[in-house]
């Protein structure tokens, strides 16, 4: 059972919606993995009922299956529904990108930059780190966008492929070319030119990019010997 970090007693439904959304996303859990709700509660040093509550809530938002009243898993995404979540984010971080390019401040973009450069860094040697960092340049560049409202629908499916996302993650060796020519140094070459339409593109090519190699691995597990 991982540990969460225990919460006060103030608002607990949201705070424990929270934590677990939050695992979800990093990758704390993966797919197919049973939820215990006594064991939620008990790490998280609550009562079993703010659990309950979150649960049904990310269950209404397909982050977790409910198939009977005590069984909870994280959910096994097939292709079709990867596909459609990486379309979905294209268009609507894609969109983001565009609003980020004219309102980033030279900070925001400094803040990007370093948090890049993390990220190329830990590729080769701590690839779940990689992943987090990564994660965290696309919020960051969510967040320059200034549209709270678009922010949480693409949020949501990061959580939903979170789970998903941190195996593949592990598991994939970028190699030196495609680092040379990852699409998040065209971000930052676009927001320093206040270019919004180089910045959505290279933020789309990188989705898509991640798209491709996902269904390919995906694709490559399922021919995989039992």
């Amino acid at each position: 059972m991982k540990e969460l970090v225990r919460v006060e007693k103030s608002n607990l439904s949201s705070r424990v919606y929270d934590q677990i959304r939050s695992a979800l996303m990093s990758g704390k859990y993966v797919p197919g993995e049973r939820l215990r709700v006594a064991e939620l509660a008990q790490s998280m040093g609550t009562s079993t009922t703010p659990v309950r509550e979150a649960i049904f809530r990310l269950v209404s938002e397909q982050a977790l299956e409910m198939t009977a009243a005590t069984s909870i898993t994280v959910p096994e995404l097939d292709p079709g529904t990867v596909s459609e979540i990486q379309l979905m984010r294209t268009l609507l971080e894609g969109a983001a990108a565009e609003a980020a390019a004219l309102r980033i401040t030279p900070q925001e973009i400094a803040r990007l930059r370093k948090t890049h450069e993390a990220f190329i860094k830990a590729v080769s040697s701590s690839p779940r780190e990689a992943a987090g960092l990564n994660r965290k340049f696309h919020f960051e560049l969510l967040a320059a966008s200034h549209l709270p409202n678009l922010f949480a629908v693409v949020e949501s499916m990061w959580v939903r492929m979170g789970p998903l996302l941190h195996i593949f993650h592990t598991e994939l060796q970028a190699s030196r070319e495609s680092l040379e020519e990852h699409p998040h140094y065209r971000v930052l070459d676009g927001l320093a030119r206040k270019d919004p339409k180089t910045v959505s593109a290279a933020i789309g090519d990188d989705i898509q990019w991640g798209k491709t190699v996902l269904l390919d691995w995906m694709a490559s597990r399922e021919e995989e010997p039992v």
